[in-house]
């Protein structure tokens, strides 16, 4: 009796496997045969080159511009204590004391910080008063007595909304129509 490992077992097996194989390719035809020249450029060709290419045609494509004259920098309000500064919403400043107006809409001098990072490092002349959308959008006017309160105070008062600044559209109270008789 031969032993399984035998050499001519061997044989016989990977004969089997073979033919097994060549069967399954049989069917399978070369579609397209490259050439030592395409091969040689494939392999010079960066993988980038097609990403380049498709930038440059979305480029050509459309162009996305920011309108003239507008900017964050435009539309926001500066508050600085000179090593620091962060930007809020033009509008978020409810009260400015003569004392601490230096601090308010100048120059940005230092570091920008996040609003509440600020706001902590801060908190010794900057107070926030938390209002709704309807306040900050005007359709429901501030507390009077907060106003005259904020009147009083000797730190700058900024509106937020949960938190973050947000502007306020201040709204005058309607002067009675005059009525002739």
């Amino acid at each position: 009796m031969k032993h399984p490992s035998s050499p001519h077992l061997m044989k016989t097996s990977i004969l089997l496997l073979v033919a097994a194989a060549g069967g399954a390719f049989a069917d399978q035809t070369v579609t397209e045969v490259i050439t030592p020249e395409q091969m040689a450029a494939l392999q010079t060709r960066s993988p980038f080159d097609e990403l380049k290419k498709q930038q440059q045609a979305s480029e050509k494509e459309a162009k996305v511009a920011r309108p003239e004259g507008q900017s964050l920098i435009k539309q926001s309000e500066i508050l600085h204590d000179g090593t620091h500064w962060t930007l809020i919403p033009k509008g978020a400043v409810l009260h400015v004391p003569a004392q601490m107006s230096p601090r308010v809409g100048t120059k940005p001098l230092g570091t920008l910080l996040p609003w509440d990072e600020f706001l902590i490092a801060n908190r010794a002349w900057i107070q926030t008063e938390e209002v709704t959308f309807d306040q900050a959008s005007g359709k429901t006017p501030l507390q009077d007595a907060r106003k005259e309160f904020w009147q009083n105070q000797t730190k700058v008062i900024v509106a937020v909304h949960l938190g973050g600044p947000i502007s306020v559209k201040v709204t005058e109270p309607a002067t009675p129509a005059v009525t002739q008789k």
